[in-house]
């Protein structure tokens, strides 16, 4: 068996390594446990592709010799596959495409082999192994990233004989396709974007929140983010932007957060994947566990409309020229893609802000409780997720004419809560057309004011806030949303 390779870098406070771009290539990143908010590691992927296969996501139900898990796939009902996925052993991987290795032509392909990886590892240890084990016998030349359940996490560089491992232990690590330490790799290809990609998740790890990086910031800030350097963000919007060396770029067909775990945790409770079916700068990425196999029917790309990939399609034909084919225009109506951009990120919020309220709750529960109220939330911000999008595009498909400033919502509006039932936690979403003094209370079916929410003055905009009703019964209760010249009153139910 041939000689496997392995590089170990010990990493005091800051690490970052970032391989660059070609034609179709895709963008992964990884943090660390030791670099993350709450100690659980992050990865990130964003996945170009020059066809027209519509994104999907899917299940492994998993049996006795092989984990379940959670994927995105592109290969229609082909379960061998996995581009992105987390396992119920809380490993998780997402891959790219080497521009400068060579494979052997024989054995699994790099997304074969993904699958298989969520199929049978969960430890970094167990991924060692199996590239032992398949050495000469991968048709690979890729880049993976895993973490599992230690925190931990490493980047490799693998073609089809051998691989040199990156483990990332105290610092921060981001990669795209250009091998570096392999001894098979060649020089990066011609015209390769790299340089731009590598200095931007530079800065974008650099600059990352002061307490720490978190799974909102990779959702919202590095997997969304569409301009090459932040000056030419801060000098937004200035029309026409070419999107080639940017990490959500013009040929972006899907892309994913994946939150792991720390130590002692329960990794069915704490994995998660966040995925965007489609563009992730315009568009909105939903939740999936590794434990719930039920996904709502209408993100699928065989539903109507083609899905969720199908509304963010949709959705892209604002942001780019769409006359010589689907990826031909690298160049993107920043003027639309502001201001779709940053309406969803209300719609992006408050999946998050409902996530973080339903944790306790759920770690509160038994295994079998929880499966069950975990798979309900699920479906209910996947189909919130879509709803919501698609009602943004009706509403926004104007914006194909170019305009300098934008405007502020013209109505107040109080949205209803979701999820609804709930138990013990809910969002409720409102949006001001003017900054003023907002209240927003909670009353039971007698007209008894329980509880106030929010009591301050507001900015225009879209709001939410989360209500708990862990203390009061079950039970029908109403909510109210009120400023100086407008109420509205919505109902809620808390089911216990």
């Amino acid at each position: 068996m041939p000689v496997v390779n392995q590089r170990t870098f010990f990493l005091s406070s800051l690490f970052i390594l970032f391989f660059g771009s070609l034609l179709i290539a895709s963008t992964i990143g990884i943090a660390t446990g030791n670099k993350t908010v709450d100690g659980r590691p992050l990865l990130f992927k964003t996945k170009d592709r020059k066809d027209n296969y519509p994104s999907d996501v899917d299940y492994y139900s998993g049996s006795d010799l092989y984990y379940a898990y959670v994927f995105q796939k592109n290969d229609g009902n082909d379960h061998t596959r996995a581009r992105m996925g987390i396992n119920t052993a809380g490993f998780g991987s997402v891959y790219t495409t080497s521009e400068n290795l060579s494979g052997v032509g024989f054995g699994p392909s790099g997304s074969q082999f993904a699958a298989l990886a969520l199929k049978r590892c969960g430890s970094i240890q167990q991924f060692r192994e199996l590239l032992a084990e398949t050495a000469g016998a991968r048709d690979v030349h890729e880049h993976y990233a895993i973490i599992d359940s230690s925190g931990c996490g490493a980047l490799y560089e693998v073609d089809g004989q051998t691989h040199v491992e990156i483990p990332i232990i105290d610092g921060y690590g981001a990669m795209a396709n250009t091998a570096k330490y392999h001894p098979n790799a060649g020089p990066p290809a011609s015209g390769s974007t790299s340089p731009e990609r590598e200095a931007r998740v530079n800065f974008l790890l650099l600059h990352g929140p002061e307490h720490g990086l978190d799974y909102r910031y990779f959702v919202n800030e590095i997997m969304k983010d569409y301009c090459t350097t932040q000056t030419d963000e801060d000098k937004m919007p200035v029309g026409q932007y070419k999107t080639n060396a940017v990490i959500s770029r013009y040929k972006t067909a899907a892309a994913c957060v994946i939150k792991g775990c720390q130590p002692g945790d329960d990794p069915v409770m704490e994995s998660i994947m966040w995925l965007s079916l489609g563009e992730p700068s315009l568009a909105v990425a939903v939740p999936f566990f590794t434990h719930t196999p039920t996904i709502l029917t209408d993100i699928r790309c065989d539903a109507a409309g083609d899905g969720m990939a199908g509304s963010i399609d949709r959705m892209r034909t604002l942001i780019y020229d769409y006359s010589d084919g689907r990826y031909a225009d690298l160049y993107a109506d920043t003027y639309a893609l502001v201001d779709i951009r940053s309406k969803t990120f209300s719609i992006q919020d408050s999946m998050s802000v409902s996530y973080d309220a339903q944790l306790p709750f759920w770690r509160s529960l038994d295994s079998g409780q929880r499966q069950k109220e975990m798979q309900i939330w699920a479906l209910q911000m996947q189909e919130y997720g879509k709803s919501a999008y698609d009602s943004l595009y009706l509403k926004i498909t104007g914006l194909q004419e170019r305009r300098d400033d934008f405007k502020q919502p013209d109505t107040y509006e109080l949205y209803q809560n979701y999820p609804n039932p709930f138990n013990p936690a809910t969002v409720i979403p409102y949006r001001l057309s003017k900054t003023g003094y907002v209240e927003v209370t909670v009353f039971n079916v007698l007209g008894e004011k329980l509880r106030t929410l929010i009591s301050k003055k507001q900015e225009a905009g879209n709001h939410s806030v989360i209500f708990n009703g862990s203390l009061l019964p079950g039970g029908v209760y109403f909510y109210k949303l009120s400023t100086a010249s407008f109420s509205q009153i919505h109902k809620m139910i808390l089911l216990k």
